[in-house]
């Protein structure tokens, strides 16, 4: 009988081990190519499974954690313009109490007046990030974040968490703001506002003049703190991301 590699026993065990190396060369040159232990469900179905299902939610984590990193700047935006803000309505307020002062030039003031009026609509203005605002009433019932994302959606209760800004705030100071703590002191201290200006505040209405500041300032000082409280637990979340 003529002897062939389909009879040839140790050539055929021979065959076999080559196909054998040739296999196992590529499962490794797969491996470093792809730098993955399993690259493919062929490898390990079970392993490949889990390790798809991880990369998945890194990805989605990876995600979650750029739209935080925004978020902190949305509102570490919006912090700074109020903040500025309160500065300039506190010089607003020394303004007010001035005109009850005899040596006051109130005409002199009330152009500095209506200059810090003007730089409070730039500072709202200006407190945008990426076309976002949470100064100008544009976001009146404010923003949401995803702060983190569920492993696997398929599983009953499986939700996603989420962080709000709370509502937005009008810092708008001008006679068709919507926030009428910032309307009224339009009204009292701008040389174009319903009050007068100015001039029109005399002893017996300094008070009511200065509760009007104040009231001002307090809208201005609480989304200050709205703001800030939601960034903190904003840059409190990322570290967990």
């Amino acid at each position: 009988m003529t002897t062939s590699v389909l009879t040839n026993t140790g050539a055929m065990i021979a065959l076999q081990k080559l196909e054998m190396v040739n296999n196992s060369l590529n499962k490794v040159q797969n491996q470093v190519s792809s730098g993955l232990a399993v690259s493919s469900a062929s490898d390990d179905a079970a392993t490949w499974v889990v390790s798809t299902t991880m990369n998945a939610n890194i990805a989605s984590l990876t995600q979650v954690g750029q739209g935080l990193g925004n978020a902190a700047s949305i509102l570490g935006t919006a912090v700074s313009g109020a903040t500025e803000i309160a500065s300039i309505v506190a010089q607003i307020r020394a303004a007010v109490t001035s005109t009850q002062d005899p040596a006051t030039d109130v005409a002199a003031t009330q152009a500095q007046v209506d200059q810090l009026v003007g730089q409070i609509n730039a500072a709202v203005t200006s407190s945008n990030f990426n076309g976002v605002n949470l100064l100008n009433g544009t976001n009146a019932t404010g923003i949401s974040f995803l702060a983190s994302t569920a492993n696997n959606y398929t599983v009953t209760g499986a939700t996603s968490t989420t962080i709000s800004t709370g509502n937005g705030a009008d810092l708008t100071t001008s006679g068709a703001g919507t926030n009428a703590a910032m309307t009224a002191l339009y009204n009292l201290v701008g040389s174009g506002g319903s009050g007068g200006g100015l001039k029109a505040i005399t002893g017996a209405t300094i008070a009511a003049a200065l509760t009007t500041v104040d009231t001002a300032n307090q809208a201005v000082e609480n989304a200050a703190a709205q703001f800030g409280a939601v960034q903190s637990n904003i840059q409190s979340q990322q570290t967990f991301v």
